[in-house]
């Protein structure tokens, strides 16, 4: 049998025959299940906001601490319209609340003002009864608890180190009660800790916020709870 080559020399003349019949069935055709369908759950990414944010911890509040009378004690109460007195930071303070006590109507909630000196510094013989000088901080009802006394409205005072800061409270509606006090000068200190020191204060008359009707020499010690 001769063994044929391919011509070096093309005839450049179309085959009759061709050598190949195109398929009936091609060998590719379109898949009825593809491979890759689109997820009915898209994919989170990085770039996307997540539907679940993670939650960071929040900060913790700083303790929160009390200074005076722990629980109510009737020893020595007197009643008054309100009372000033000031309060000397021992470190960086932020003053956020006051407690007091009404004279009388316990469960019940009476009206009431606080006041803070505008200007650090004690309060003095001149400008306790000049509203003037004074900004008032917290006001409404509230109500007067046996065994943990009457609540401000949350505020916020800061008083730096070493400073002193002023605050008056005011009973609108009822007069308050507070302690007999024993000192002569706004420098006595009535109760202190590692925070601060609470001086004796000064009562004020019933007769309306500011009022002069006990004069300035009316010492009384402030009715913390």
């Amino acid at each position: 049998t001769p063994i044929s080559f391919p011509s070096t020399t093309p005839t450049l003349k179309p085959s009759t025959h061709p050598s190949s019949v195109p398929s009936p069935l091609p060998t590719f055709q379109p898949s009825p299940l593809p491979t890759f369908q689109p997820s009915f759950l898209p994919s989170f990414s990085s770039d996307r906001p997540s539907s679940f944010p993670t939650i960071s911890p929040a900060p913790s509040a700083p303790p929160l601490y009390f200074l005076g009378s722990s629980a109510y004690n009737s020893n020595g109460n007197t009643g008054m319209g309100g009372i000033m007195f000031d309060i000397k930071a021992l470190h960086d303070l932020e003053i956020s609340q006051l407690t007091w006590q009404f004279n009388g109507g316990y469960r019940s909630s009476h009206t009431y003002e606080c006041y803070k000196k505008t200007e650090l510094g004690a309060h003095t013989d001149t400008d306790m009864f000049d509203s003037s000088k004074w900004t008032l901080i917290a006001s409404g009802s509230a109500e007067n608890v046996w065994d943990s006394g009457a609540v401000t409205s949350p505020f916020s005072v800061q008083v730096p180190s070493g400073e002193v800061q002023a605050f008056y409270i005011h009973g609108i509606s009822r007069s308050i009660i507070s302690q007999r006090g024993g000192g002569t000068s706004t420098l006595d200190v009535y109760k202190s800790d590692e925070n601060m020191e609470i001086r004796t204060g000064r009562g004020l008359y019933s007769g309306g916020v500011f009022s002069t009707g006990y004069g300035t020499n009316y010492w009384s010690n402030p009715k913390f709870q």
